[in-house]
């Protein structure tokens, strides 16, 4: 019996320490991915203000002056007739009412989309979320995988870029425009997307802006809502008919872990926002909201 007692023991002792090792060995894989993650995000920012510089030093360059046409090889030109004014009469704008929206949303980037579409083709867009520490371009490619593992400057990045799905069109006018970006719990890209799970925190913060380069949009949040990794529900960009969107819309509200005053229809567009929860059963988290359109894009 004491025999027994003692392998036992041995065993439990083994055992113990097997486990002991595996969790130090997670631990060291995460804070080194961690590390990863952010050593990256600053040779990705010391590349991007490199590119941005030598753009702008190029684009300011003085053209070299257009020699003057000399008195015996200038063209004779002749007097055109003159008629007079045929008077317009100019139609009268519309007052925009989202103007002063617009005008503070504008005021919160600094987006030059030809010096970013000139680093890279694949840039269609700009996602601005202060309360979530979120100031980057979105960007597209041929299919969801290749900006899973790639920069801007398309490096290979473990942290990837966010980007829309390859179905969707990138002015936001499919009913529903989807956008993925990677949660490393390291405050990068869509890492602090999860913070829309506390009420509070939606309250505090319940909308962000998206640009392109046509026009402005503010973002209503309408749901966010947890989701296992296989569950497509609301990866759905176009509807067959009204009747499938409402049913959509049925089951956000139903599943929404936050209250919101947002009501969504057919003829709203929506934007989901899409991540990992960094928990180990493997979830996703879904952020959906209603787009209002605020104006056009106007660099300031």
């Amino acid at each position: 019996m004491e025999l027994k007692r003692r392998l036992l023991l041995v065993m439990l002792s083994v055992l113990f320490l097997l486990s002991a090792a595996l969790t130090v060995s997670f631990g060291f894989k995460y804070i080194a991915a961690r590390s990863q993650a952010l050593s990256e995000e600053t040779q990705q920012a010391q590349s991007v203000a490199t590119f941005m510089a030598n753009y702008y030093q190029t684009a300011t360059a003085q053209p070299s002056p257009t020699p003057s046409l000399t008195p015996t090889n200038a063209p004779t030109l002749e007097t055109p007739t003159l008629l007079p004014p045929t008077a317009t009469i100019a139609p009268t704008p519309t007052p925009n009412p989202h103007a002063e929206e617009l005008q503070q949303a504008l005021s919160l980037v600094e987006v030059d989309f030809t010096a970013w579409q000139n680093l890279n083709g694949d840039v269609r867009a700009w996602i601005h979320n202060e309360a979530i520490r979120v100031d980057h371009p979105i960007l597209k490619s041929r299919d969801n995988e290749y900006y899973l593992t790639r920069d801007l400057d398309l490096s290979y990045k473990a942290m990837g870029s966010i980007f829309f799905d390859f179905r969707n069109q990138t002015d936001l006018s499919d009913p529903n425009t989807i956008i993925y970006g990677h949660n490393f719990d390291n405050g990068l890209m869509f890492s602090n997307l999860v913070w829309y799970k506390n009420q509070q925190f939606y309250e505090k913060h319940p909308f962000y802006y998206l640009y392109t380069p046509e026009q402005v949009f503010r973002v209503d949040i309408a749901a966010g809502i947890v989701v296992s990794e296989t569950d497509v529900t609301y990866l759905v960009v176009d509807f067959d008919s009204d009747t499938e969107f409402r049913n959509l819309i049925q089951t956000i509200e139903e599943n929404s872990v936050i209250d919101t005053e947002i009501v969504l229809t057919p003829e709203d567009r929506m934007v989901t926002l899409y991540t990992c929860t960094n928990d180990w059963q493997g979830q996703r988290f879904v952020v959906i909201g209603k787009i209002t359109p605020l104006g056009s894009f106007i660099t300031q």
